[in-house]
């Protein structure tokens, strides 16, 4: 009998910690990301409304200062500053669906392609331009997938 009465309030507790949880929130909804960083992001639509699901995701970025925390990241990692005078930074947000981070692919380019006179001169400065990968999770964590990839790979050869 000590055994089923020990079972009954496991089963009585576990019932009462389960109705506890909050249910998992909509990473496809934009009331999420308004709760998550304590912003009221405007003029974003439905992600149904969106012929492509990372303009909804990007226009959210934006918004929440994602590419901001991307630059300051390279800035920090590589020295790469947003207000250098020979080059400048272009940020591509890739984000939501089931991944609780954004991906976001940094670009530093030649600022004189802006006003390179001939197309092989673009080109030319177009061979200069650097990419770097910034993984910024929901919770403000940040890391560099290539680094991940060199260390697993070292590990790999040890």
């Amino acid at each position: 009998m000590r055994f089923l009465d020990s079972l009954a309030c496991l089963v009585f507790l576990g019932c009462l910690s389960a109705a506890a949880v909050e249910p998992v929130e909509d990473e496809t909804k934009v009331e999420f990301f308004e709760k998550l960083y304590g912003v009221d992001i405007k003029g974003v639509k439905r992600l149904e409304e969106y012929g492509d699901p990372d303009t909804f995701y990007s226009e959210i970025a934006k918004q929440v200062g994602i590419p901001e925390l991307a630059y300051a990241a390279v800035k920090k990692k590589y020295g790469w500053d947003k207000n250098d005078a020979d080059y400048f930074l272009a940020a591509m947000v890739k984000g939501g669906w089931d991944s609780p981070d954004w991906g976001v692919m940094v670009s530093r380019v030649p600022a004189a392609i802006k006003t390179a006179p001939t197309k092989e001169e673009r080109i030319k400065l177009l061979k200069q331009m650097e990419l770097k990968m910034v993984v910024i999770g929901y919770d403000g964590t940040v890391s560099f997938p290539e680094e991940k990839a060199a260390a697993a790979k070292t590990d790999k050869n040890n």
